[in-house]
């Protein structure tokens, strides 16, 4: 069966709390809460993936004012505005088994198609170096060192990802 990328619902949830939570290492209490805000909040710009009924990937993120991501936007779900000029990527998620299909890349392409009909001018996400490559690959460019930089816990930093539309 083919691949289909739609707008998020809140029958998906169960899937996207699981995925989420395996691939953040998050629990899935914190995760339910934050994704049933984050359905809520900015439902046209959350995607699934979903192959034969099973939703095997997700992007999501809020439009934002600003060009890099702030931690705010991580913990205080808040609605698409239209005179933002940036779509942000808080998170972008597929089941282990179907990585390297290109998933992710399609459900990067389909944000950004949905973030320029929407007006926005850029994309922008915050990732760790050993993404780089990945998101490099996809247009994206390194702005440096995130100013809200809280180190992961192997002391690694996170770094400004920003790819124009």
């Amino acid at each position: 069966m083919t691949l289909i990328i739609r707008t998020v619902t809140m029958n998906d949830l169960e899937e996207i709390v699981n995925l989420e939570s395996a691939a953040f290492q998050m629990t899935k209490e914190q995760t339910k809460k934050d994704m049933i805000g984050r359905i809520k909040n900015y439902p046209d710009t959350f995607l699934v993936a979903e192959k034969d009924g099973k939703v095997i990937g997700h992007v999501l993120g809020p439009s934002f004012n600003q060009r890099y991501i702030t931690d705010e936007l991580y913990f205080k779900n808040h609605p698409n505005q239209a005179k933002d000029q940036y779509q942000t990527i808080l998170s972008l998620a597929v089941s282990p088994e179907y990585r390297k299909h290109g998933i992710a890349t399609a459900l990067l392409e389909q944000l950004s198609s949905v973030a320029k009909g929407q007006g926005r001018k850029a994309i922008t996400l915050t990732c760790l170096p050993t993404l780089f490559s990945f998101y490099e690959k996809r247009g994206f460019k390194n702005e440096g060192k995130t100013s809200d930089d809280i180190p992961d816990p192997d002391g690694i930093s996170s770094y400004n990802m920003v790819k124009d539309i």
